[in-house]
């Protein structure tokens, strides 16, 4: 692909720029709109370049230099529906790769939704391999709220004021040895649960130590994918020493219950597609496969 400067009707790749910014952030919208729900790329990323034709952002690259526990750094493309070319998606997987290799990384993972073949086919020519896929599933409305039979020995309930350390040390211990698990901080979770705290549920035991939790968040001023209010399932986990007695039915049901209860009416979530247990217990309550994203990886 020429890189030529200034060559008219050849798009041509460069540093992002500051001024860039609403342009990155529109191509990405775009992008991201016509393919799977769109994601804010400015604020995410560490590293980005953009593709430019005759002066205008139609591509982006972006990179964040944070490696995953196993060592793959993560990258996003995305590039406006008319200006796909199977070059200038050859040029976008390309500068991804580079950033990647001048941040020190080993490893490149890049997450494309399942129905975007135009980059699929540009990362599979790259190298890329396809080593896991993460479903983004939605309860319809007209579902029922499932129910739940009482999980003996837990007993449900939301978070305390003071209990922000207990719950953090619970998520952690839970995700541990899950794929792509990173560490959740104090930080962060804090922030999810600005305006939200009431939604976080929590299953413990007769010595109310934390077993079980699922946040349920309603965010109305936000949509589901099919319009209705944004209502989603987050951290629904369930202690390794406790798993396989109806907790984790039990919370999801209790997550439900709840968020229909502030006015939800379908609800979202995301579930690592090639982990069948969580998977099985989201469709048997009625969940169903609204898009899906692939994790695509290749080493340096």
């Amino acid at each position: 692909m020429s890189t030529a400067p200034g060559k008219t009707g050849v798009a041509t790749l460069r540093a992002a720029a500051p001024s860039d910014t609403d342009a990155i952030q529109a191509v990405w919208r775009a992008s991201s709109s016509y393919d799977d729900p769109a994601r804010s790329v400015v604020a995410w990323a560490t590293h980005l370049r953009v593709l430019v034709l005759d002066g205008r952002v139609i591509g982006v690259a972006a990179v964040r230099a944070e490696p995953a526990p196993d060592g793959a750094m993560p990258a996003r493309i995305a590039l406006e529906p008319g200006a796909r070319q199977e070059d200038r998606a050859a040029a976008l997987v390309q500068a991804a790769v580079d950033m990647v290799h001048a941040a020190g990384g080993a490893r490149i993972r890049q997450f494309l939704p399942a129905q975007r073949m135009w980059l699929q086919t540009a990362a599979r020519r790259a190298g890329f391999t396809s080593v896991r896929t993460i479903a983004h599933m939605l309860l319809p409305a007209s579902a029922p709220t499932p129910r739940a039979d009482p999980v003996p020995g837990m007993s449900l309930r939301a978070i305390r004021a003071d209990e922000d350390e207990q719950v953090l040390a619970a998520l952690n211990r839970a995700w541990t040895g899950t794929w792509n698990f990173v560490e959740i901080t104090l930080d962060m979770l804090q922030r999810d649960l600005v305006g939200q705290r009431d939604g976080m549920l929590l299953g413990v035991d007769a010595a109310d130590r934390i077993i079980a939790t699922c946040h349920a968040i309603y965010a109305p001023l936000d949509q589901n994918p099919d319009g209705s209010p944004r209502a989603w399932i987050s951290n629904l986990t369930v202690d390794p020493d406790f798993r396989q007695r109806g907790a984790a039915r039990a919370m999801l049901s209790a997550g439900i219950a709840h968020l229909r209860s502030r006015g939800a009416s379908s609800i979202t979530l995301g579930v690592d597609a090639d982990n069948p247990a969580p998977f099985r217990l989201y469709q048997s309550v009625g969940f169903q496969i609204d898009s899906s994203i692939q994790a695509w990886d290749r080493t340096l």
